[in-house]
């Protein structure tokens, strides 16, 4: 059916319509057509915001957010309590221990049963005693310190809701998308997702594109400059990635693309949990370790000096150069021209 088909259907639907019975008159007609169209387009957006994989990516967004802030009030914390009491910073890292100690109060009221309830270990409950009582820091007032230990609860509250989202995502994506999980945990697998807008458009991507998401930038760097592109993005959070020899990581990082890939289009269009997904992948990864067990020479050449062997290198010196000689060559060039100079003489 051609276009000239399509455009004369297009002019007599309203007359179809008409002529079937469901309309009085070709006004009539017009307006049930609006009518249907907009029902149409309320459904369809009721449909997609009801789309389970879109909470999760609302959540696991929320997560990394949680984060953020979190780590903002901490650094915030330890700096502003730490000229109570400084030393205090050397020895827990704990960003919720840490702010339990504070909420304790100032470091007199620091005792053992405090640095217990805390959930830090005997060893350390004897240094954390030992260091309050030989502390040099100054003196906080009350108003202060009621600032202080406001911020040291939103950060407590922050990780209590970390918590509950954490658990969310995980049941969320057991439940959604259990291959997904199975092959990149709840955590990577909800982040790959978050980066590919929905379950459906990560079914529908290349095993080539999930294995650099999340490394937008050093793609599009390594495509203007010709130096290497990425071998991995979100997928180096990935244990057998991570825990991966340098050389092997680009490799197993595109295995488990692969696997994410199918993984994917089972949850969206398949039923149930397919075990062997796993199974293949871990085999893969066995097989990729023993294959390359030692790096090769060009494993171990260093990125920079690859790059400028490569053919793809481009040289944006050398072409300043050339057109800079170029216009010295001209007739009328003010190659010779005096420079003004700026400034005092």
């Amino acid at each position: 059916m051609d276009d000239s088909e399509l455009d004369r259907i297009q002019a007599l639907k309203p007359q179809i319509i008409v002529d079937s019975g469901f309309a009085s008159n070709p006004q009539d007609a017009l307006g049930k057509l609006r009518e249907f169209a907009l029902g149409l387009s309320s459904s369809k957006v009721t449909e997609v915001s009801e789309s389970p994989d879109l909470h999760i990516i609302q959540a696991i967004n929320s997560l990394d957010e949680i984060d953020k802030i979190a780590n903002a009030l901490s650094s915030r914390l330890r700096e502003w309590y730490g000229l109570h009491f400084p030393e205090l910073d050397n020895v827990i890292d704990s960003i919720n221990g840490y702010a339990q100690i504070v909420m304790a109060g100032k470091r007199e009221s620091l005792t053992k049963q405090v640095f217990e309830d805390a959930g830090f270990p005997e060893s350390k409950v004897e240094i954390l005693s030992l260091i309050a009582a030989k502390s040099r820091g100054g003196d906080i007032s009350d108003v202060n310190l009621a600032i202080v230990q406001s911020i040291a609860k939103q950060i407590l509250d922050f990780h209590d809701l970390r918590k509950k989202l954490e658990e969310h995502v995980e049941s969320e994506m057991e439940t959604i998308a259990p291959n997904l999980s199975a092959i990149l945990g709840t955590a990577v697998g909800a982040r790959i997702l978050g980066r590919a807008g929905s379950l459906k458009r990560l079914a529908s991507l290349p095993a080539s594109t999930i294995q650099v998401l999340g490394a937008e930038k050093a793609l599009f760097r390594s495509l203007k400059t010709g130096s290497q592109p990425p071998k991995h993005g979100l997928l180096f959070q990935h244990a057998m990635v991570h825990a991966a020899p340098r050389w092997q990581r680009g490799k197993i990082a595109r295995a488990i693309a692969a696997k994410a890939v199918i993984a994917a289009r089972v949850d969206v269009y398949g039923e149930g949990l397919n075990k062997t997904l796993l199974e293949k992948l871990n085999v893969r990864v066995d097989e990729i370790g023993k294959k390359y067990e030692n790096p090769t020479e060009k494993d171990t050449r260093r990125p920079e000096s690859f790059r400028r062997d490569g053919g793809n290198f481009r040289d944006r010196r050398g072409r300043r150069d050339d057109r800079g000689g170029r216009r010295d060559s001209r007739p009328g060039s003010n190659k010779n021209k005096k420079r003004k100079k700026f400034g005092r003489r």
